[in-house]
């Protein structure tokens, strides 16, 4: 959090990082399911068209170069994604702004992590879809007002 100018920027960072971690799921399933396929193939002799002399080889290894790069961005992702948990709830799992807010650190990990529109949120609060997005970002200005240390560890600012 603390290299963006607010937690709500912040949050819109790991709604993005969410959503491309997805995205990169599916591409990377799409890859499997293509390389599994190996094509109809025939025991006649094939007359070599191109002079490339391994054009499989060639799209293998492209292959893994561009798995790679998507597996090391997915990280980058989830890793994003981590840090956010931490503020939501702590490095415990029982702390953060949950601590300190209660149900609207939910919203906002439906909202953000979930990629849930507010609407959506708020069916599963049971509250309307106003009072969710007023009590979240009542919530992130309470954690910018926190700061990101003390919001992990679920201490408010009376506390302190």
């Amino acid at each position: 959090m603390a290299r963006y100018a607010s937690a709500r920027e912040f949050f819109e960072a790991v709604a993005a990082a969410s959503g491309e971690a997805d995205r990169i799921g599916r591409e990377l399933a799409e890859m499997e399911a293509g390389a599994e396929s190996t094509g109809g193939g025939g025991f006649e002799p094939r007359v070599r068209s191109t002079p490339v002399p391994d054009r499989m080889a060639t799209r293998v290894a492209a292959m893994l170069d561009r798995k790679g790069a998507l597996l090391e961005r997915r990280d980058e992702c989830r890793a994003l994604m981590d840090a956010a948990c931490r503020v939501l709830y702590g490095r415990d799992g029982r702390s953060g702004l949950y601590a300190l807010v209660g149900w609207p650190a939910d919203a906002i990990w439906h909202h953000y992590l979930a990629l849930r529109t507010w609407e959506q949120v708020a069916d599963l609060m049971g509250y309307s879809a106003s009072h969710v997005k007023r009590m979240a970002s009542y919530a992130l200005d309470l954690a910018d007002a926190n700061g990101q240390a003390w919001t992990e560890l679920g201490i408010g600012m009376a506390e302190t």
